[in-house]
C-alpha cells in the first residue's frame, strides 16, 4: 500500500517492536479499503497472516501480521485462519540480508497445518512489510502445494 520510508516506517517499526499493536485497527482499516478495491477482493474465501517464529512472537507478544488479518477480516467480513500456515524452523531476520540471502534463508521455512482448509480456496496473504517478495513468495509456494487455487498478497509497506 505505501512505500516504506519517512514517518510511515517509523511508525511501523513502533507497531512492529514497541508494543503498539493498537496501531493495527487503523492500518488494518487502510489495507480494508485498499483490499475493497482490488479485482480479487471477491474471489477470496480466506486470510492468512504470514507467521512469525514462535520466539519472536513470545518477544513482541503478537504477530504484527495476524493483527493486521483480523481488522481486514473484521471489516471485510472474509475469515482469518491463523491455524494453518507456520514457521517450521528459525531464520535470520530478513532485513539484515539481500535479496539472494532472503530466498536463501527462507526457502523450506514453512509448512502447512489443517490444509483441507484452504483446499481449492483464493487466499489473501497477509504481511506488513513486503521487500523482495521472498517471503511472500515462499508461503504462497508451499499454500499452493497444499492444494490453494490462488494465493494473493497484500502488505502494509513495500521496502
Amino acid at each position: 500500500m505505501y512505500l516504506y520510508k519517512g514517518a510511515l516506517r517509523k511508525l511501523i517499526l513502533k507497531f512492529k517492536y514497541l508494543d503498539r499493536a493498537f496501531l493495527a485497527k487503523d492500518f488494518g482499516a487502510q489495507m480494508a479499503n485498499k483490499f475493497k478495491e482490488l479485482p480479487f477482493y471477491d474471489k477470496t474465501d480466506c486470510i492468512i497472516p504470514v507467521p512469525l517464529n514462535i520466539i519472536r512472537r513470545i518477544k513482541r507478544g503478537y504477530n504484527q501480521a495476524e493483527v493486521l488479518s483480523r481488522e481486514i477480516s473484521k471489516l471485510s467480513g472474509i475469515p482469518v485462519f491463523s491455524n494453518i500456515l507456520y514457521r517450521k524452523k528459525m531464520t535470520k531476520p530478513q532485513f539484515q540480508l539481500s535479496k539472494e540471502e532472503r530466498a536463501k534463508n527462507i526457502k523450506n521455512s514453512f509448512l502447512v497445518k489443517n490444509g483441507e482448509l484452504t483446499r481449492k480456496k483464493n487466499i489473501l496473504l497477509v504481511d506488513d512489510i513486503v521487500t523482495t517478495g521472498a517471503t511472500v513468495s515462499a508461503c504462497a509456494a508451499v499454500l499452493k502445494k497444499f492444494g490453494a487455487k490462488k494465493v494473493y498478497a497484500l502488505s502494509l509497506a513495500r521496502g
